[in-house]
């Protein structure tokens, strides 16, 4: 008996010496494991102090390449002793970095034991983000010292979240296999899409919304999918559409939307629009509608018609009639006509005088000047040809009546002969 209780007085002894160790103290949801040394000379200073550093929070969550992070650590002393002297450095590596001047070192001084909670030393950095800083979770290093920086004591990492703010996915270009798209036509819209975000994007679907234009997707629908699309990569989606029949000339917009996923799940949508041109070159057919002048050395009026046969409208039309050694214009040499809709027509008339020739035919030289339904300028410089017969060809086809003098000329002869014979046969028959 006596024994064991020799034994159990030497235990105690043993407990009460001088003795040091090392405390782990985990950070909790932050899931970091600091350590700090610990002194204590008895029993009664076993928990002498114990500080701890908590990454609270970083302003923004998450970081963007090129700006600057707000990081906040809070300094509590779950012992009961005061910790006196703390001096605290940040380590900054890439993609982290101070501004110049800017000092890395802060001195808290001291921190009252059981100092936690509220009560905690807030510890405040403003951090440069490396435009290069690549997307995901970063590193960056705290140390302390409780000595005026005699020894220094590490704290494992904790973690920055950096990621571009808005995962680009960048419109570089939009084509069509034509500049003018026909209605009825089709043509392939060519959309070429670049991922600028430093990370893998996914699961991009692209949309041409054309339930409110005079358009339809042909041999697919409206909507296309791009499974994955790494940084920098780029990629060209083609649509094959089609303007309706009876689509309106002119710029059409055209909505589209694209949805996707960053490399973490985060969704992003955008909404932009392009323009597409519905038309076509104008077709305009001119004709003399009707002329007063038949043949040639005559004057009159010359109806030329001018026939919008193209599927966009004509605007703006002004048309001139240039001086010819084959007639004389009487009447004013220009006129405006304005527009014209398609599968419409309009005229105007010049009077003139057709000098003497024998040609079957003569051009009446016009100028034209006019716009397309989309504003493109258009100037042309042709020739009508206005028909011309003979006298004889004009009467034969009921153009000109003929001339009553050589009736009347033949009636007198006629006359003339009878009389003659008349008195002729009375003298002789006065002689019998």
């Amino acid at each position: 008996m006596k024994k064991k209780i020799l034994i159990g007085i030497l235990a105690l002894i043993l407990m009460c010496g001088t003795a040091s160790a090392a405390l782990v103290i985990s950070t909790g949801d932050s899931g970091i494991t600091q350590s700090t040394r610990l002194e204590f000379a008895n029993a009664t200073e076993l928990d002498k102090y114990n500080v701890a550093y908590n990454l609270v929070n970083q302003i923004p969550d998450p970081a963007e390449p090129g700006k600057y992070v707000e990081l906040r650590w809070k300094v509590e002393n779950f012992g009961s002793k005061m910790a006196e002297n703390v001096i605290v450095e940040l380590l900054p590596v890439f993609p982290f970095s101070l501004d110049p001047g800017i000092s890395a070192t802060q001195k808290i001084g001291g921190v009252w034991g059981r100092q936690i909670g509220e009560e905690g030393v807030m510890l405040f950095y403003k951090v440069r983000v490396d435009e290069d800083a690549i997307e995901g979770d970063n590193q960056i290093k705290l140390r302390y010292s409780l000595d005026n920086g005699n020894s220094w004591l590490n704290l494992d990492p904790f973690i920055v979240r950096v990621r571009t703010q808005d995962a680009i996915l960048a419109i570089e270009d939009i084509s069509s296999t034509f500049d003018t798209i026909r209605p009825g036509e089709i043509s392939t819209i060519k959309i070429k899409l670049m991922n600028m975000a430093d990370s893998l994007l996914k699961d991009i679907k692209v949309k041409l919304d054309v339930d409110d234009v005079d358009l339809a997707p042909v041999g697919s629908t409206n909507e296309k999918t791009i499974k994955t699309l790494k940084s920098g990569e780029i990629v060209t989606i083609e649509f094959d559409i089609m303007p309706d029949p009876d689509a309106e000339c002119g710029l059409c917009k055209v909505p589209i939307s694209i949805d996707y996923l960053d490399w973490s799940g985060n969704a992003y949508s955008r909404e932009n629009t392009f323009g597409l041109i519905i038309g076509g070159k104008p077709d305009l057919m001119i004709t003399i509608d009707s002329s007063e002048i038949k043949s040639s050395s005559k004057t009159g009026n010359v109806v030329i018609k001018f026939t919008n046969k193209g599927l966009t409208d004509i605007k703006l039309l002004n048309i001139k009639l240039n001086p010819s050694n084959d007639y004389t214009i009487i009447s004013n040499d220009e006129d405006y006509i304005g527009n014209i809709d398609s599968d419409d027509y309009e005229t105007t008339d010049f009077n003139i005088n057709v000098k003497k020739t024998d040609k079957e035919k003569i051009p009446l030289k016009l100028s034209l000047e006019y716009r397309d339904a989309n504003n493109n300028p258009y100037t042309e410089d042709i020739e009508v040809d206005l028909r011309l017969y003979s006298k004889k060809q004009a009467q034969e086809f009921g153009l000109e009546k003929k001339s009553p003098v050589a009736g009347i000329i033949i009636v007198i002869v006629i006359v003339a002969a009878g009389l003659f014979f008349y008195i002729r046969y009375r003298k002789k028959k006065a002689k019998k």
